[in-house]
C-alpha cells in the first residue's frame, strides 16, 4: 500500500540534539529539530476540515444508507 508523504533529504544521517513539539494557537503545532552540526528543521502541522456527507432513508429507527460521500475542502487562509 503506497501512502502520500513528505521526504525531507536534508535530514538523512544528522544526530539530532532537540526535538521539541509548540502548541501555536489558532494556527496548530510545529515540529522543531536541531541538529548536533547546527541546523534546524521546523515543520508546521495543519489541520484540514473534510466534508462527510450521508444520503439515507430513515426506515422506522433503521437508517438504510444511500450514498455516502467523503471529499477534502481546501482551505485558503
Amino acid at each position: 500500500m503506497s501512502r502520500p508523504f513528505m521526504e525531507l533529504p536534508e535530514a538523512a544521517d544528522k544526530v539530532i540534539r532537540c526535538l521539541r513539539v509548540y502548541d501555536d494557537p489558532p494556527y496548530g503545532r510545529e515540529v522543531h529539530i536541531e541538529f548536533d552540526d547546527g541546523t534546524q528543521i521546523s515543520i508546521d502541522l495543519a489541520v484540514e476540515t473534510a466534508v462527510h456527507a450521508k444520503h439515507y432513508r430513515d426506515n422506522q429507527g433503521n437508517l438504510e444508507m444511500l450514498h455516502e460521500h467523503r471529499d477534502r475542502v481546501s482551505v485558503e487562509g
